[in-house]
Formats: structure tokens, sequence, C-alpha cells
């Protein structure tokens, strides 16, 4: 993404909305490289003037048709995400979505991005719910009839990551 970027540097305004226009959202590295160019051309106001009459960034994006938080979304999955997904070609599969609902957590704890991807792209749809609720400190659904009558205290390392039970 990186070369994508200088390169993207050379081009003007037109060029980089044209290039906007032709990416594939439907998958996330199209959405990782939509959002470099539009926190590109945000960061630089390059979006003033475009088109004779965009003086503000809400203007910019009514001008080129993308919603307002859906560029946000885009810029902000780029920012949080985009060293992990393109280092490693496996996180490229993974659901935009869930990135998206995954996006406060990254931003409260850096450090466990990588294990916020790898938990998107390895639970099914019920697990990953249920990781996302944990994380907002309510209590899972998954739990069974008999829920905490018998249960285990297990510690996990976070250094290592061994799990004892106590």
């Amino acid at each position: 993404m990186g070369d994508n970027m200088n390169s993207a540097l050379d081009k003007s305004l037109y060029d980089l909305v044209q290039d906007l226009k032709t990416i594939d959202i439907t998958i996330l590295k199209g959405r990782l490289d939509r959002g470099s160019i539009l926190l590109r051309i945000k960061k630089e106001k390059a979006y003033i003037g475009y088109d004779s009459y965009c003086d503000t960034w809400h203007d910019f994006l009514e001008a080129i048709q993308v919603n307002r938080e859906t560029a946000r979304q885009d810029m902000e999955i780029y920012k949080e995400f985009s060293d992990f997904v393109l280092e490693n070609t496996e996180y490229q599969h993974t659901s935009y979505e869930r990135l998206v609902r995954l996006l406060p957590f990254a931003k409260k704890e850096p450090e466990k991005k990588q294990e916020l991807i790898e938990m998107a792209q390895r639970c099914n749809r019920r697990d990953f719910d249920n990781n996302v609720r944990e994380l907002k400190g309510k209590v899972a659904t998954d739990s069974c009839e008999n829920c905490m009558t018998e249960y285990i205290v297990l510690h996990k390392c976070r250094t290592c990551g061994l799990t004892i039970k106590q």
C-alpha cells in the first residue's frame, strides 16, 4: 500500500476520483485502497474546488457519491487494520463489516488488533456476535442452561498465551 500511496501523490485529484470509481469495494483490499485515497484527499484538503463548487469535505463526498459514514469507516479501517491485512494475505479475506464492528476495540486497545482480526476471520457468526458482546462488557448468549452453577476459572498469560486452571 505504501507504493500505491507514493504513486498516488503524483496523481491529480481527478485521477484519484477516477481510481475511486474503479475500485472493487466488494473485497477488503478495495476498501483499504479507497480508505487510503480518501484519507489522503481529506488530509491535503485536495477536495477544495473539486467540480468548481466543493468547499467542504461533505460537498466533495456528495459530488463523488460516497456516503459520509462509509467514507469515515473506510478511512478508519485503513488506519487501524491496513498494516496487518496487507502484510498477511490470509487476513485479506476478513469481513469488512466485522472489522467495522471491531473498530472501537482496536482504537481502545491497539495492541490487540491482530487478535481482533484473527477473531473476525475464524469465528462463525454466532461466536463472533458473542465475542463482540463480551468485548462490550455484556453477557454472551451462548451459555448453558445451568450456567455458573459449576464452573472452572482459567487464567491466560498475556505474554506467552499459556492457560492454566485455578
